[in-house]
């Protein structure tokens, strides 16, 4: 079995998406890996975005560290360092609230 490297980072849009697995728990939200993509840095800001429906539906029951979530693009932002971008998550939003 080989590994297969993941998706190339430039296929990252707003509004896209994503399969993300949370890596830590921050004071603002969490940090997270997408899942299927080659590695970035990327992060949910709870207190950013909190009043959008999908985030506070997810703030009430956090993931735990570990957990696979399906979140959504929010912005493809340039980084200071190695990757040399960030993505800024979001959750969906729910029609079924």
């Amino acid at each position: 079995m080989t590994d297969e490297p993941g998706r190339p980072l430039g296929e990252l849009r707003k509004g896209e998406a994503v399969r993300a697995t949370v890596t830590s728990h921050q004071p603002w939200g969490f940090t997270a890996r997408l899942d299927a993509y080659e590695p970035v840095g990327a992060s949910l800001d709870m207190i950013r975005r909190g009043a959008e429906p999908g985030v506070e539906r997810l703030a009430r029951r956090l993931p735990p560290v570990g957990a696979t979530v399906d979140l959504v693009v929010g912005e493809v932002r340039d980084w200071h360092h190695e990757p040399w971008m960030w993505i800024d998550l979001t959750a969906p939003g729910t029609a079924e609230e």
